[in-house]
């Protein structure tokens, strides 16, 4: 059907096509469908995200676990633009901010990463289709690779005053 140097060419093509979509230069728009509020569970804890849309080089986020009725933690975070490329700047229990730089972008993933950090030393986001989304933190912890995931999906911010 094609002959070899076709298919060299189509192969040579697709790969070109996937280094360039890999390459390009990730911006907090590729972040806005995250904008609005996200909820998820793990065991008998509600998981909640809540996130601006993306204005003046940022998108600010809060997040809170809900466990028995009680706020359990609680963080504040950041995407912002600085020196040409994303980062992630999360503060857990409103302590000091922790800066992750954005190691990778492809599709709907993207990757942030503190090699420095004690745990987790990846922050990843990853669009799992209309509404849903994924979150997962990763690195080395104790000696031993880690990895925690949080599958969450679009709510209403405030269903009450709808």
């Amino acid at each position: 059907m094609f002959g070899r140097r076709t298919m060299v060419r189509l192969l040579v093509l697709m790969v070109m096509v996937t280094v360039s979509q890999a390459q390009k230069k990730a911006s907090l728009d590729d972040l806005s469908w995250l904008s609005g509020c996200c909820e998820g569970r793990q065991g008998n804890a509600i998981l909640e995200e809540i996130w601006s849309k993306p204005a003046g080089g940022s998108m600010l986020g809060l997040g809170r676990t809900v466990k028995e009725n009680r706020t359990v933690s609680f963080e504040f975070m950041q995407f912002r633009e600085e020196n040409g490329s994303l980062v992630f700047l999360p503060q857990p229990q409103g302590g000091a901010r922790v800066s992750f730089s954005l190691k990778d972008s492809f599709g709907g993933r993207l990757t942030f990463e503190n090699k420095e950090h004690d745990f987790p030393q990846r922050v990843i986001y990853e669009r799992k289709g209309p509404g849903l989304l994924l979150a997962a933190i990763e690195g080395a912890y104790k000696g031993k690779e880690e990895r925690e995931e949080f599958q969450m999906r679009k709510v209403r911010c405030n269903p009450k005053d709808e």
